[in-house]
C-alpha cells in the first residue's frame, strides 16, 4: 500500500480511469455538502490568499485487465469528492465567459479523448449515476436526468459561478479552475492488486456519508463476485439480475426486510446488527455458486416482502386480503415467520389453504391477545421460536397447536376469556384495535355490497358526557354505570355521523342511525332503550360474531 499527499486534480491527468465499484453507494452527496466545497474553493480563489487545503484520502485499488486501453483503478474511498470535482470542472466549462482554452484543459482532465467508450471517462460512477454524468460530461441532453442528484449538483454549482468575489468583482471560470489545480489536495492510498479492497472499504465505513446496514450487506456480497470493469462482468450481472430488483422493490425498507429475512431461522437481529448477520451466513459459503444461490433465495424472499407491504399486488385475493389485516393490524412482527411459509408456498410446498390457515391463526392470535390487554413485548421472541421449529409439514397445524400450548403472557386467550374482554372491558382507549374489531364485523353480515367505512368515525351510543336527560335513562347510579359501560364494545358502533349525534338524547341518536347504511346500527335502532342491559346484551351479540371471526 502506498501513501501520499497530492492534488486532486492529479486524478483526472493522464489516460486513466477511475470506477467507482458497484457495492459503493450511488452519488449522494447534498447542498450542504456542495456548499462546503464551494466555501473551501472561494477561499483558494485569489492568487495571492491560496495555501493548500486538505480534502481528506481518496483511496484506490489497481484493476486487472487485458493490456489494451486505458489504465483503470477502484475508487473504494472517495467517490462522491471526486465525482463532486467533476461536475464542478462541467460547470466551469459550461460558463458563457469561460475561453477555449479553459473548456479545452477541462475537456482533458474529464474525457480520455482518443479513447473509445467505455475508456472514454476518467471517473465512472456507479450505475444509478452513469448515465446522467455521462451525458454532463459530453454535453448531452440533461432534460431525462433532472431528478438526478448529478445533475442538481450542477445546477447548484452553476448558480454559484455567476457570483462575485471578495472584492465585488464577478468570478473568472478560468481562476476557479486554478484554484481547484492549485490548492485542493488528498492522500492519495494505492492498495496493491493483492490487497482485499472490501476490507479497506469497510474500514472506511465511519467516515464520510455513513451507509446503512443494507448497503453495507450489498457491498460485502458483490465484493464475492469479480469486479465489473466492463459491461456484462459477473459482479454486475449479478447486482441487475439480483440486487437491484430488491432495491427496487423495497427502496428504504430493504434494511427491515433483511432484518426479517435474518430472522427467519429463529435468530433475534437487532437494527444495528444486520449486516455483522449476514457477514456470518456468507462467510460460511465456500464458492461464488454457494453464494449466488444464497442470493437468488433472499431475491425471492424480497419479491415476497414486497406483497406484505403492498399486498394489492398479491395476484391470489385471499391472500392478498390477510397480507392486508397484517398491514391494518401493524403485526409486521410476525414478517419472519410469514418469509418461511409464503415461501414454502411458492415451492407448492404448501397449498394455498394452508397459507390462509396459518394467516388467519396469526390474525386471531394477535386480536385476542390485544382485545384482552396482553402486552406485544412477547411477539418478537414467540416468532423467533417459532421460526426456529416451525415444520415443513403442515405448518399450520403445528403452529395452531404451538399457540394454544401457551400460557400467561404467551397465552392465545380461550373464548371465554375473548367473551369476557369484548363485554366487560374498557377497549375504546385501544383505538386502534376498536376500529378494526368494528369495521370486520360490519364485514361479518356478509352483505354483497359493501359499505365504504373510510369516513366512518368511532361513536358512543351512550355519550361519554351525560346530560340530564342521560342522567333520568341510567337513574340514581348514573355516573357509576355511564364508567362501567360507556367504553365497552357493546356500546360503540361506526357512523359517519358524529358531529350530529354528540350527546344528543337516545331517540334523537335513533333516529339519525335509521338512516345509516352500517348494519352494525340496525340493533341498536330496534331498541326502545339504551341502558347497560341493551349495551352488555349488543356486546354478546357482537363477542358471539367475533369469537366466529377470529377463531381459536
Amino acid at each position: 500500500m502506498e501513501a501520499a499527499p497530492v492534488n486532486i486534480i492529479q486524478y483526472f491527468d493522464g489516460a486513466k480511469q477511475g470506477i467507482i465499484p458497484l457495492f459503493q453507494r450511488p452519488y449522494s452527496w447534498e447542498m450542504k455538502d456542495w456548499k462546503t466545497l464551494w466555501e473551501d474553493v472561494l477561499d483558494q480563489y485569489l492568487p495571492n490568499d491560496r495555501t493548500s487545503h486538505f480534502m481528506g484520502a481518496v483511496v484506490t485499488v489497481p484493476v486487472k485487465t487485458v493490456p489494451v486501453g486505458v489504465t483503470k483503478h477502484l475508487v473504494i474511498d472517495g467517490q462522491q469528492r471526486l465525482t463532486t470535482i467533476a461536475i464542478l470542472l462541467c460547470a466551469i466549462r459550461d460558463q458563457e465567459d469561460a475561453d477555449d482554452s479553459t473548456k479545452g484543459i477541462i475537456g482533458d482532465l474529464l474525457q480520455n479523448r482518443h479513447y473509445q467508450p467505455p475508456d472514454d471517462l476518467k471517473i465512472v460512477p456507479t450505475q444509478a449515476d452513469r448515465a446522467a454524468f455521462s451525458a454532463l460530461v459530453k454535453g448531452q441532453d440533461l432534460q431525462p436526468f433532472q431528478n438526478s442528484s448529478v445533475i442538481e449538483a450542477y445546477v447548484y454549482f452553476t448558480g454559484k459561478l455567476k457570483g462575485k468575489d471578495g472584492n465585488e468583482e464577478p468570478l473568472n471560470p478560468r481562476t476557479v479552475l486554478e484554484a481547484i489545480q492549485q490548492s485542493l489536495q488528498v492522500v492519495m492510498i494505492n492498495l496493491s492488486a493483492t490487497d482485499d479492497p472490501y476490507l479497506i472499504f469497510e474500514s472506511l465505513n465511519h467516515k464520510g456519508k455513513p451507509l446503512s446496514e443494507a448497503d453495507l450487506v450489498r457491498n460485502y456480497v458483490l465484493m464475492r463476485f469479480q469486479h465489473s470493469v466492463n459491461a456484462g462482468g459477473e459482479q454486475e450481472q449479478v447486482y441487475q439480475q439480483l440486487w437491484s430488483p430488491m432495491e427496487a422493490a423495497l427502496k428504504d425498507r430493504i434494511s427491515e426486510f433483511l432484518r426479517h429475512y435474518g430472522m427467519r431461522q429463529g435468530t433475534n437481529i437487532r437494527k444495528g446488527e444486520i449486516y455483522s448477520a449476514f457477514k456470518r451466513e456468507y462467510e460460511t459459503l465456500k464458492g461464488s455458486d454457494d453464494v449466488l444461490g444464497a442470493l437468488k433465495e433472499t431475491k425471492y424472499a424480497a419479491l415476497a416482502y414486497e406483497r406484505f407491504e403492498n399486498p394489492q399486488i398479491e395476484s391470489n385475493p385471499d391472500v392478498a386480503e390477510r397480507l392486508q389485516r397484517m398491514i391494518d393490524l401493524d403485526s409486521s412482527v410476525f414478517f419472519p415467520l410469514l418469509l418461511r411459509v409464503y415461501r414454502s408456498w411458492q415451492q407448492e410446498k404448501i397449498d394455498a389453504a394452508t397459507l390462509i390457515r396459518l394467516l388467519n391463526h396469526l390474525e386471531s392470535f394477535y386480536v385476542r391477545r390485544l382485545v384482552c390487554g396482553i402486552a406485544t413485548n412477547a411477539h418478537n421472541k414467540l416468532t423467533l421460536e417459532w421460526c426456529a421449529h416451525l415444520p415443513d409439514d403442515k405448518p399450520d397445524v403445528w403452529l395452531a397447536d404451538r399457540m394454544r400450548q401457551g400460557a400467561g403472557g404467551r397465552k392465545w386467550p380461550t373464548d371465554v376469556e375473548f367473551i369476557d374482554a369484548l363485554v366487560r372491558s374498557q377497549i375504546y382507549p385501544r383505538r386502534n384495535i376498536v376500529r378494526y374489531l368494528l369495521d370486520h364485523l360490519e364485514a361479518c353480515f356478509g352483505h354483497k355490497e359493501r359499505t365504504d367505512l373510510a369516513n366512518a368515525t368511532i361513536e358512543h351510543v351512550l355519550p361519554q358526557t351525560l346530560s340530564n336527560e342521560w342522567r333520568t335513562a341510567l337513574g340514581p347510579n348514573a355516573e357509576e354505570q355511564s364508567n362501567l359501560w360507556c367504553d365497552t364494545l357493546g356500546n360503540l358502533t361506526l357512523t359517519s355521523y358524529n358531529p350530529e349525534l354528540g350527546n344528543s338524547t337516545f331517540g334523537q341518536k335513533k333516529t339519525i342511525l335509521s338512516q345509516s347504511h352500517y348494519e352494525l346500527n340496525r340493533w341498536i335502532v330496534e331498541q326502545a332503550a339504551w341502558t347497560p342491559i341493551q349495551i352488555e346484551e349488543r356486546g354478546r351479540l357482537l363477542a358471539a360474531m367475533a369469537v366466529e371471526r377470529w377463531q381459536r
